[in-house]
């Protein structure tokens, strides 16, 4: 049957429209619509990419959530309602699908893209000539520095080398570069080839040789030129300035050339004459030719300064991937590439692809497709031709005008290209035009100051001077712009502040704390975010709160390099490796970590530290601290100074914590801590030893992701730049650096229009002298102006309730964002109390009282529970588990026992009653009823037991015993016991009667909150 519906949907969602949402639904309606029919879609023929792994995982909880709700008959809004299916049918088949993606998980294609062309990489990756099991690593550095000294060296041996590296140094000392480090400058350059290449997946375009010459002969021809016209017609009443001009490529040395500083006259093609001078046609002419020879030079110059780098890089890539390829790594920014590289060649037969995947994909869901790059759209083209091609669909959601990840290669124009590519193709375009996020206020605000109307003044009001034409994508972009508020969402509140640039330097500051507090009247720590366009301002921001003694949770507060704790224990373990280091033992026994565990005041170290300091003999310093405080470290150090490099990094630092006690003494930093614990884990698979860890870390970039506490339990402000709160929205945001600013053009400028990249020199100086070049300056220049004001509409539109933002204007500042406010500079709205969804945390397991096993069995696990029901119903369920954790009592310490059990209690669930839960347990445990319960042998208990059927159903008995004569099963219960309770037990017994034969079966209902034991 052939279907009437159009095969390409795009989805054009503003901030806050619900596009997750709408993805979902999509992803539901594709499983659903035919599921009753005689070929149902499958979960394996569907897939959907998002860009952020985030995106991912809501993405996946929405459609499982609906599916439950649906096949539970409970209300599922509107998200079923265009399938033609009774609620039954509904319900049945949705209850289907969820079995089916709980069973074949792996086919649940729901990814981030790079996931996703990953996966296409790792099963063509012979083709390529890559191991399938190659690792993914991000930094490139290492790599890309061996390579850079391969090339150096080999330029000793190989002439070819050294005729490159020699083009090479004429060009520095022509060009006169500061300083000598040309090593460095190639090192530089290449990454950033690197870079822009992977996320184009193109090769760059060679460039013949001969830079300096074709420098040397067209300066000369200029000077000559010019020369030729000072002769004949300087004598001419031609305006002054030119003549100076003329003047000044004379008296100066060929530097004018190679330094681009030809005076601007000279990018006039009309000579300029004095008032009622009479022309001069031969003069005219001259100078003509002096200009197009003068633009002739810097189209050179654009075309071939970089041709150097270029062919240095292809020598140098060469040994990268050669290395790369050696220790089977693919580094994540070459994936777009080498899959590219692929789909190329002639072994791309989509057929051989969906072989190799397992997998045929007939619907594709694309999420935030603003971000996908042009490499990445070249790979998924692919899949689409064959997908449309028999009938399948491709349904994509986005926002051209949140389109920031340009440094990434995304681009707001992808956004309009697949209907482009595929125009035989029947598409529909949706407009989601409400936002469900902010309120009426500021809804109401941002369509003001990002309408068409309001652009188009800004831009004739700051670039005045420019072909306003140029701009016509951004107006294009923004054309409909304007969203509808939600009817429940009719309040919010803007503050927008201007400063004059004449106010003290406190004066942003000040305000952005004004702020900060007037918001805790009514809001949480948590419900605010403070959003900064730089990762030095979001520093600087999070340290005015900090100074200000607020909770901040920021990339500079959430940074393992930055925790005091962290510092302390690396201050140990660089004294356990090096004895002789004083200032790491030093830094260690000053620290807090020591002090409260070995009872020593910070004087008395104090005290210690200035002692050694005035002692002129050369002891040792830590001798002299053995000698003076042998009690101390024999308790404290001895033992990891003896164990040092007898036992594993990590085995070591869980003996750190518990001899220090960090975990206790130390609540508020115990998730930088386990994740300390999980950095150490993570270098042991790949290496050993304290030496080879502390290099480690001390090469780890401090933006490295490892580094980061990901979850912080901490009711604190957040802190972070408007790339990372992409997708988010808060509560309260506050913007302390509001700011629009022109961007420079990046050296070299990578021109991808073509079949390889063109490396250029483009500049607002190159663009003056050629028209070519001033093409692609102003093409450039428009884009980045667009990026820039996606970035401030990303911002401007995370808050739901309130929205701050400060702005200050000093003299001729480059900050054009008060020309772009206008007249909309204002207050208002109200500021009101909201009732906000608390926000549940995820913590890591941080059970270190079992020791390095314990440890290491609970590290990877999140483990926490909210639970969302009345008093009564949290202590029985905090109870219940609890009690899972205690198997038995007997020949045991029960006052530990019932300790450990309300611990692991503490960190699965968030409930104020948990401080009580040691004494709760004591209590419970006082019923000599139920100390008969846990009085049996070890052995002979089974806590949380599967009982499986006959039929292959799965029963879970709270607790079983096992002994020589009988079976005993005992459910606990958090409520009075029920007839359904009842029959529940009366079911254990049948199908445990049926598994132990002649054995007689014993049950047992035990209510946890009345003690009382009930025989069933």
């Amino acid at each position: 049957m052939k279907n009437d519906k159009p095969q390409i949907t795009s989805v054009q969602a503003s901030a806050g429209s619900g596009k997750t949402y709408n993805l979902a639904k999509r992803y539901i309606t594709l499983l659903l619509e035919r599921s009753d029919s005689a070929s149902p879609v499958s979960i394996k023929n569907v897939i959907a990419v998002t860009f952020a792994n985030k995106a991912a995982v809501e993405m996946k909880y929405r459609v499982i959530e609906y599916l439950k709700k649906a096949a539970l008959s409970l209300d599922t809004g509107d998200i079923l309602k265009d399938l033609n299916l009774s609620e039954k049918e509904k319900s049945v088949c949705s209850a289907k699908i969820l079995n089916d993606i709980l069973e074949n998980y792996d086919n649940f294609n729901i990814s981030t893209i790079d996931s996703f062309i990953n996966r296409i990489l790792k099963a063509c990756a012979i083709n390529v000539g890559i191991s399938p099991n190659f690792k993914i690593e991000k930094d490139i550095s290492e790599n890309l520095s061996f390579s850079v000294d391969s090339f150096l060296k080999k330029a000793s041996k190989s002439s070819s080398y050294k005729n490159l590296l020699s083009e090479y140094i004429m060009q520095y000392l022509i060009l006169e570069k500061s300083g000598w480090f040309p090593k460095n400058d190639i090192y530089n350059e290449v990454k950033n080839v690197f870079r822009k290449t992977g996320y184009t997946g193109k090769n760059i375009e060679s460039v013949e040789s001969g830079f300096e010459e074709g420098l040397v002969s067209r300066s000369v021809k200029i000077r000559n030129l010019t020369q030729t016209f000072a002769d004949k017609y300087l004598k001419l009443d031609i305006n002054g300035h030119f003549k100076n001009a003329v003047k000044k490529v004379l008296e100066e040395d060929d530097k004018i050339f190679h330094r681009l500083k030809v005076p601007k006259k000279f990018s006039s093609t009309e000579l300029k004459y004095n008032a009622n001078a009479a022309r001069d046609i031969a003069a005219d002419s001259l100078w003509e030719e002096i200009v197009s020879a003068v633009s002739e030079l810097y189209e050179f110059y654009a075309q071939n300064y970089y041709g150097v780098y270029g062919k240095i890089f292809s020598n140098i890539s060469v040994e990268f991937d050669r290395q790369a390829k050696n220790e089977e790594i693919v580094f994540l920014n070459e994936i777009n590439r080498k899959t590219t590289d692929f789909f190329k060649s002639a072994d791309s037969i989509m057929p051989e692809v969906y072989y190799r995947l397992s997998e045929r994909y007939k619907h594709f869901l694309v999420d935030e497709f603003q971000d996908t790059s042009f490499v990445q759209w070249s790979v998924l083209k692919r899949f689409l031709e064959e997908t449309l091609a028999n009938g399948g669909t491709f349904f994509y959601v986005g926002d051209a005008k949140q389109s920031i990840y340009d440094f990434r290669g995304g681009s707001s124009e992808i956004f309009y290209k697949a209907l482009q590519d595929f125009p035989q193709r029947e598409s529909e375009v949706i407009t989601l035009g409400e936002n469900y996020r902010s309120h009426k206020t500021i809804v109401d605000f941002n369509n003001k100051i990002f309408s068409r109307e309001n652009l188009e003044r800004y831009l004739k009001e700051v670039y005045e001077d420019d072909n306003l034409e140029i701009y016509d994508n951004i107006l294009n972009v923004y054309s409909s712009s304007g969203q509808n508020f939600n009817a429940k969402k009719t309040k919010g509140y803007v503050d927008i502040e201007v400063l004059d640039g004449d106010l003290s330097e406190d004066a942003p500051k000040l305000k952005f704390l004004e702020h900060v507090k007037s918001a805790l009247e009514r809001f949480l720590p948590q419900d605010i975010s403070v959003l900064c366009r730089t990762n030095g301002e979001a520093f600087e921001a999070g340290a005015w709160l900090l100074e200000e003694g607020y909770n901040v949770e920021s990339e500079q507060t959430l940074n393992l390099k930055n925790n005091s704790l962290v510092k302390q224990i690396i201050s140990l373990m660089a004294f356990i490796n090096s004895p002789l280091d004083a200032l790491s033992f030093a830094s260690f026994i000053s620290g807090e970590v020591f002090q409260k565990a070995a009872g020593i005041s910070s004087k008395e170290c104090d005290k210690f530290l200035f002692e050694q300091n005035k002692n002129k003999k050369n002891e040792v310093f830590y001798k002299a601290f053995q000698d003076k405080y042998p009690e101390l470290w024999n308790a404290y150090i001895e033992e990891f100074f003896l164990k040092a490099g007898f036992i594993p990094v990590y085995e070591l630092t869980i003996s750190v914590f518990e001899k220090l006690k960090i975990i206790e003494s130390f609540p508020e930093d115990k998730i930088f801590a386990l994740r300390f614990l999980e950095l150490v884990k993570e270098f042991e698979k790949e290496d050993s030893g304290i030496n080879n860890f502390l290099a480690y870390f001390n090469l780890l970039n401090a933006n490295e992701e490892i580094l980061y506490v990901k979850n912080s339990s901490a009711n604190a402000i957040k802190v972070m730049t408007v790339h990372k709160a992409k997708g988010l929205q808060f509560p309260v945001v506050i913007l302390p650096f509001l700011k629009l600013s022109e961007q420079k053009i990046d050296k070299p400028y990578f021109d991808n229009s073509g079949g390889d990249i063109k490396l250029l020199y483009v500049s607002q100086d190159t663009a003056k002298f050629s028209k070519k070049i001033k093409n692609i300056y102003d093409m450039e220049k428009a884009k980045l102006l667009l990026s820039e004001i996606n970035v401030l509409y990303v911002s401007m539109t995370r808050a739901e309730c309130e929205l701050y933002a400060i702005t200050t204007q000093k003299g001729r500042t480059k900050n054009t964002v008060a020309a772009l406010l206008g007249s909309n500079v204002f207050k208002d709205g109200s500021k009101e109390i909201y009732k906000i969804k608390e926000v549940k945390y995820e913590k890591i397991s941080d059970d270190v009282s079992g020791g390095y096993k314990a440890v290491s069995y609970n590290l990877p696990e999140t483990d926490l529970q909210a639970v969302d029901c009345d008093d009564a119903k949290r202590y029985g369920a905090m109870m219940h588990f609890a009690l899972s954790k205690i198997t038995t009592l007997k020949n045991k310490d029960a006052k530990k026992e019932i300790s450990a059990a309300a611990d692991c209690a503490k960190r699965k669930f968030l409930f104020d009653g948990l401080k009580n839960i040691p004494e709760n347990l004591e209590s419970f445990f006082e019923n000599d009823k139920i100390q008969e319960i846990f009085n049996f042998n070890e052995r002979e208990v089974f806590n949380e037991k599967e009982i499986v059927t006959a039929s292959g159903d799965t029963l879970r008995a709270d607790k079983l015993i096992e002994k020589t004569d009988a079976v005993i099963v005992y459910d606990f219960k958090s409520s009075q016991i029920t007839e359904e309770n009842i029959r529940q037990v009366e079911k254990y017994k049948k199908h445990l009667g049926e598994i132990y034969g002649q054995k007689p079966v014993f049950g047992f209902l035990v209510e946890i909150n009345s003690k009382k034991i009930v025989k069933v």
